[in-house]
C-alpha cells in the first residue's frame, strides 16, 4: 500500500506532530464546479481549514497515483490536464483499483475518498453532499456507492445532507437499513443540499464532542463499525428553498432522460443544468455549504484528535 498511497510531506508532518487532519474529496473540483473557479475554491477551502489549525488532505488520483494532500506541483498537473482537455475521470469506490492499475487520472467521489482516507488513518472528511438513491431508482437501480461506503468504512462524513437531485426518503431508508448513524448538526431535520430542510426528521447534535462520543461508542459496540453522516445545513443566507429548487431539478431530470444521460454522467449534467437555470445561484450555494462543512469538519477533527 505504501507504493500506492502518496502522502504529501505536509500531511506526513501533521501525522508526526499529531495535528488534526481533515480529508477532502476532489470530484467537486473535476466535475462539480466549473474551471477555473474549481481551483480557486480548492485554495479557499484549504486556507480556511489551515486557519482553523487543521491540516487539509485533498485526495485525488493523478496518473494512477493516489495523492493525499495535494502539493502545488500536483495542483499544477491537474490544471494542465483540465486546460488541455485531457480526460479526467470520476472515480468511485469500485473504480480505484482500475484507475491505479491503468494509470488514470480523476477526482475521487465520497465513497473513494472514504476508502483512501481510512487507509491513510484519517477519520474525518468534509464534502458537499453525499450521493444516494436517485429518483426513479426502481427503473434504473441507480444507487450511489457512497451508501455502501458509509455502511462499511468508519469515517465521519460532514455534508449538507445528500444532493438535492436524489430521492431523499429512499436514501435515508437505505442508511437506516445499513445502521449508519445520521446526525443533524444543530438541526433535527435532514438538510437537502441547497435547502436547509427536507421534512425528514433526524437526531440533533449540539457539538463536536457529541459527534466524537457517538463515534467512539459505535466503534466499541459495532462488530463492524460503519461511517457516521453529520448533516450540516447550508447557511440560511445562501439557501435555495426546497420548493424553488425542486422545479429546476424536475426539469433537469426530464432533460437528462430525453438525452439518455445516466450513470456517472448524470450528476455532473444535473449540477451544470441547475447552475444554468438558477443563473449561478446554485453554484454560490454550493460554495457556501462547502465552506460551512469544512468549518464543522475541522471542529470534529480537532475534538477527535
Amino acid at each position: 500500500m505504501q507504493l500506492i498511497l502518496h502522502i504529501s510531506p505536509r500531511i506526513k508532518r501533521a501525522f508526526d506532530k499529531r495535528k488534526p487532519i481533515l480529508a477532502m474529496e476532489s470530484t467537486v473540483l473535476t466535475h462539480g464546479l466549473p474551471y477555473p473557479k474549481n481551483l480557486d475554491i480548492l485554495k479557499t477551502l484549504e486556507e480556511l481549514c489551515q486557519e482553523l489549525d487543521v491540516e487539509p488532505a485533498t485526495i485525488i488520483v493523478l496518473d494512477g497515483k493516489i495523492h493525499i494532500g495535494m502539493t502545488e506541483a500536483e495542483k499544477e498537473i491537474l490544471q494542465c490536464k483540465l486546460e488541455s482537455g485531457e480526460e479526467v475521470g470520476k472515480f468511485n469506490l469500485r473504480d480505484i483499483p482500475y484507475a491505479v492499475s491503468r494509470k488514470k487520472s480523476g477526482g475521487t467521489t465520497v465513497s473513494a475518498t472514504m476508502l483512501i482516507a481510512n487507509k491513510a488513518g484519517i477519520k474525518v472528511f468534509a464534502t458537499g453532499g453525499i450521493g444516494g438513491v436517485h429518483k426513479f431508482w426502481n427503473e434504473t437501480l441507480d444507487i450511489s456507492s457512497d451508501l455502501k461506503a458509509l455502511a462499511e468504512i468508519p469515517v465521519i462524513v460532514v455534508s449538507a445532507g445528500c444532493k438535492a437531485i436524489l430521492d431523499i426518503p429512499a436514501t435515508l431508508e437505505v442508511l437506516e437499513s445499513y445502521s449508519v448513524p445520521v446526525l443533524g448538526w444543530k438541526t433535527d431535520e435532514f438538510p437537502a443540499f441547497y435547502a436547509r430542510t427536507s421534512g425528514k426528521k433526524i437526531e440533533k447534535l449540539e457539538s463536536a464532542k457529541d459527534v466524537v462520543n457517538i463515534y467512539q461508542t459505535m466503534r466499541e459496540l459495532y462488530p463492524h463499525p460503519t461511517g457516521i453522516l453529520v448533516a450540516n445545513p447550508v447557511p440560511e443566507k445562501d439557501e435555495i428553498p426546497f420548493a424553488e429548487i425542486e422545479k429546476y431539478i424536475s426539469a433537469a431530470i426530464a432533460e437528462a432522460k430525453t438525452k439518455n444521460i445516466a450513470g456517472k454522467e448524470l450528476t455532473p449534467f444535473l449540477l451544470a443544468t441547475l447552475a444554468e437555470k438558477t443563473k449561478g445561484q446554485s453554484v454560490q450555494s454550493n460554495l457556501a455549504l462547502l465552506k460551512n462543512n469544512v468549518i464543522i469538519g475541522a471542529q470534529i477533527a480537532k475534538e477527535l484528535q
